[in-house]
């Protein structure tokens, strides 16, 4: 493999494997593995730094009939070097009719986990290698993972 690519993948190697303990099996509707967002946030400062100096995201809200959307870019090193806008889209009420008043927060937190993807932020996730238990196992040995619980952050 050539110096470029190996440099061109090196965020992407850093991010692709997700700890299988920050993440859970949703069920409902056609069902996906979702990823904890302050696992992706810890992740990012990991390897850029402090979130507003090594990398960091602006949102812009947009509001149509009962719908609320989020663009999200994210920067990371610089603020010149952004991508996006990466978009999401959520109603603003729940399942019973009521405003829902964390609509903002799922909206730009589903975006900033669509951003985040390009970057190659769980990559194993979205590429369905999460659907495999094998994998999981691998992944829990190749990290040490002994126990289900988080014990300390680090």
């Amino acid at each position: 493999m050539s110096e470029d690519k190996k440099t061109n993948k090196n965020v992407w190697d850093q991010l692709k494997v997700t700890d299988p303990r920050f993440t859970k099996e949703v069920t409902f509707g056609r069902g996906f593995t979702s990823i904890d967002p302050m696992y992706q946030i810890g992740k990012m400062t990991d390897i850029f730094g402090p979130v507003g100096r090594g990398w960091g995201y602006d949102v812009k809200y947009h509001y149509a009939d009962d719908y609320i959307s989020a663009e999200v870019s994210v920067w990371t090193r610089h603020q010149a070097s952004s991508f996006g806008p990466v978009c999401s889209l959520l109603p603003l009420k729940n399942s019973k009719g009521k405003f829902d008043d964390e609509a903002g927060k799922k909206v730009m937190t589903d975006a900033l986990t669509k951003a985040f993807s390009h970057l190659g932020m769980s990559a194993d996730v979205f590429l369905g290698l999460f659907e495999s238990s094998k994998y999981v196992e691998q992944v829990k040995k190749d990290l040490g993972i002994t126990s289900a619980k988080i014990e300390k952050i680090s």
